[in-house]
């Protein structure tokens, strides 16, 4: 099958269609896109592009680079939920390319490799969530990826001054897309080029080497402090120390505050190498290679000290390893390439299928079993749709002889996206509106535009409702039950919002809105009602 079509497209189609489908079948997902897509729009109703805002206040938790691309994306389509949808996948597919780029000069013999390694990198489980999601992991990943790409480039091509401007550019974005961080992706594998380069070292300038890192990482605060500095000046001393000491040493604190053990990453790496991990002639063709390829001490010093750094530090996070994922794509790609009989790879996605169908046969019959033995109700609402699609695609590509490497991966790729979009259609087919937010946040829109007071009840506004509803004021939040009922007080005839889970403690017929909300519900309940009813301070819990 791979014969029919170059590599690149089929990259382009199986990535354009796991994009269209995770767009029409999902809202902006809450907290983490919702709150990202708020602080782009306030900065859009301030005019403000300098200094991110999120309900009124500065934003200093990251740096605005995906802030202004949702902007860009509005001024070229105007104000939407689609387009800004499409940033983190766009640097997804570019990463994708990108490998293939970094496969190439890693190894410039093997032509398999190159068509193979982005096929792998979008098969990834772990890969294909985050090209969906509106975050600022993926473009971190494409920014370490380009810095890679550079240093690959110095170091076979030659130190032209073109790649040293490169590798300071992709400091500068990765810094605007996540902060410091960027370096622990590039300064290890920059350090340990000695090792790596293979080449003969006699006559390789190191001293210009050393010094072109130090002037790439210059490049790169350049372009930092070039937003750094004047945000610094008009978010005022609060965000200026926020934006200087919190990206950095105050990230480090706060590490500490998620505490997981040092062996976390290891434990979940095997679910990282899904569905990799289950097609046999990789691991053969991973016991041959050796540290005498220099791509392969490129790949390992680029990925072994950054897992180790992250696996030390207390605070874990499993997107924090997105920007490795590219490494280990390189790693299996060239397994792949040392399996050249053709016969190992006829039948080698079988049992990635075999396991994939057995799941498509599950989902077809999980609502009938569910109406048998009344495991939960929701699960009698899954549509076998979703599972017949999965079980029928699986049976297709397990019975298709695979004529090659590339045909083998292709077909495991495919298979990978086809079964994380299958889950994705049956869960918001149920659940979606759980995570949907627009009908409450223009809800409160319609109570802004009558001059109605509105206040949050909870500790933290996340920015769930303010793009989804457009709103252009900021909201009260009130921390506690004194704040709440001082507040109704003072604004009679404004509205809270509510979060409470028993919605038979708290009658419908008290709330002027209210809809379910991920475990919860959440409501809007006018402070006359509020008054009235002081006994609800022991139902309603801050959010």
């Amino acid at each position: 099958m791979y014969q029919f079509l170059s590599g690149r497209l089929w990259i382009f189609l199986i990535w354009a269609v796991l994009i269209a489908v995770s767009l029409y079948i999902r809202p902006l997902f809450p907290v983490d896109e919702t709150r990202y897509a708020a602080v782009a729009w306030e900065m859009w109703v301030r005019d403000d592009f300098l200094v991110p805002y999120l309900n009124g206040e500065t934003y200093s938790h990251k740096p605005p680079l995906l802030f202004w691309l949702m902007q860009l994306s509005w001024w070229l389509f105007g104000v939407n939920d689609w387009s800004l949808r499409l940033i983190s996948p766009l640097f997804s597919l570019a990463t994708l390319y990108l490998a293939g780029a970094v496969a190439r000069t890693l190894w410039p013999d093997r032509r398999q490799v190159v068509e193979v390694a982005p096929l792998f990198l979008l098969g990834f489980f772990f890969w294909i969530v985050f090209s969906t999601l509106t975050m600022f992991d993926m473009m971190l990943a494409f920014f370490a990826l380009l810095g890679v790409y550079s240093l690959l480039k110095l170091a076979h091509s030659g130190l032209t001054v073109r790649y040293w401007v490169l590798l300071g550019i992709a400091i500068g974005g990765g810094v605007l897309s996540k902060g410091p961080v960027i370096l622990l992706h590039i300064l290890p594998v920059a350090l340990l080029a000695p090792w790596w380069r293979g080449l003969s070292t006699a006559n390789f300038r190191w001293m210009h080497w050393y010094v072109g890192i130090i002037a790439a990482i210059f490049i790169g605060a350049v372009i930092a402090l070039c937003w750094a500095i004047p945000a610094g000046i008009s978010g005022g001393e609060s965000y200026r120390n926020a934006i200087f000491l919190g990206q950095t040493s105050g990230r480090l604190v706060n590490s500490f505050a998620h505490q997981l053990p040092w062996w976390w990453y290891l434990e979940i790496l095997p679910l990282l190498l899904l569905p990799w991990l289950l097609l046999k002639p990789l691991w053969t063709g991973l016991r041959k290679l050796t540290h005498q390829d220099s791509g392969i001490r490129f790949c390992l010093a680029w990925a072994l000290p950054v897992f180790i750094a992250f696996s030390l530090v207390s605070g874990k996070r499993i997107h924090y390893l997105l920007p490795l994922i590219p490494a280990l794509a390189l790693l299996l790609a060239r397994a792949a390439d040392e399996i050249t009989e053709r016969s190992r790879w006829k039948r080698a996605h079988i049992i990635v299928m075999a396991i994939l169908g057995s799941f498509g046969a599950i989902l077809v019959l999980l609502p009938w079993l569910n109406d048998i033995y009344h495991w939960r109700a929701i699960l009698s609402k899954i549509s076998p749709v979703w599972g017949s699609l999965l079980f029928i695609g699986a049976v297709v590509l397990g019975s298709t002889k695979a004529k090659s490497a590339q045909d083998s991966v292709l077909y495991v790729c495919m298979a990978s996206v086809a079964a994380l979009l299958v889950i994705s259609c049956g869960f918001f087919e149920i659940k979606a509106n759980r995570y949907d937010t627009k009908e409450a946040a223009q809800k409160i829109s319609t109570l802004m535009d009558e001059n109605r007071a509105i206040a949050f009840y909870g500790g933290k506004y996340h920015g769930q409702f303010h793009f989804t509803g457009r709103l252009k004021h900021a909201f009260v939040v009130l921390p506690g039950f004194n704040e709440l009922y001082s507040w109704a007080g003072q604004h009679q005839t404004g509205y809270v919002i509510v979060t409470y889970k028993n919605s038979d403690k708290l009658p419908a017929s008290l709330m002027s809105y209210h809809y379910p909300y991920k475990g919860q519900n959440i409501g809007l309940l006018s402070s006359k009602v509020l008054l009235e009813n002081p006994g609800l301070s022991s139902i309603l819990k801050p959010s």
